[in-house]
């Protein structure tokens, strides 16, 4: 019968593993591993930033952390992020105009 006995529980969350690079064009690109649930990984704040990508359900482009003014400096840094967030396959790539846009925009992710 359909329906009967205890419903299946639900098996242990699959962590959600993202791979982040900042590269600025001049000087040699950085990399740090995120992982969230539970969060970890190499990120130096990886609770911040697992917070920031749950917020937006893994949608990185959706994240507008501080919006508000910057320098015009020209300085520009392309941010990327390849990997899972629970389950589906994220791969974000943006260019900002300078560090202050970038942590204005995606906050703790990419200050590494």
């Amino acid at each position: 019968r359909l329906g009967a006995g205890a419903a299946p529980r639900p098996g242990p969350e699959t962590p959600s593993v993202l791979l982040l690079t900042v590269d600025s064009g001049t000087a040699r690109s950085r990399a740090t591993v995120l992982v969230c649930g539970p969060a970890g990984g190499l990120h130096p704040d990886p609770t911040t930033a697992c917070r920031l990508v749950a917020r937006v359900d893994g949608d990185l482009a959706a994240l507008d952390v501080d919006p508000g003014p910057c320098t015009r400096e020209h300085a520009p840094l392309t941010v990327r992020a390849v990997g899972f967030w629970q389950d589906r396959p994220v791969a974000y790539a943006q260019t900002f105009d300078n560090r202050c846009a970038l942590r204005r925009g995606t906050g703790a992710l990419f200050d590494f």
